[in-house]
């Protein structure tokens, strides 16, 4: 049956993954935010798990979305490039939510997971696992 389900639509599996992905992400985050000594305890360590996260998210995504052939360093490369402007973005959201604005650090985080999340699912398939062939749908375009 797990076979079954990993064959569905590329779609199906990024969504799969996604949602594996925010609970091992909200788990991860949990437990760094517990061993945190920093200031601004809940961006530091939104921003501690986000980095954690692209790699796990990278390679989830290259086995079972996206079946990828690329070379592994260079996906990973782009995903790190990709994901710095969305932890930057998200750093600076949770900032705002729980230093400035006073909001549950849970909230904040979930707040910061749905903001990146959208950005990610414009440029994952797009830049990281590119073949750096055009799309069907992008040589529609120029035909």
């Amino acid at each position: 049956m797990l076979k079954q389900k990993f064959s569905q639509s590329q779609s199906f599996r990024m969504v799969a993954v996604a949602i594996a992905g925010a609970i091992i992400g909200f788990l991860t985050y949990e437990l760094i935010y517990l061993l945190n000594p920093l200031e601004s305890r809940a961006t530091s360590s939104w921003t501690f798990a986000f980095f954690v996260g692209v790699a796990r998210q990278h390679h989830l995504h290259r086995i079972i979305t996206f079946k990828s052939k690329s070379p592994y360093p260079k996906s990973l490369f782009r995903a790190y490039t990709m994901y710095s402007g969305s932890a930057l973005s998200g750093a600076l959201l949770n900032y705002f939510l729980t230093d400035i604005y006073s909001i549950n650090h849970h909230l904040a985080w979930f707040v910061c997971l749905i903001f990146t999340s959208l950005i990610s699912l414009f440029l994952l398939k797009r830049y990281v696992f590119s073949t750096g062939l055009p799309s069907q749908s992008e040589r529609a375009i120029h035909e």
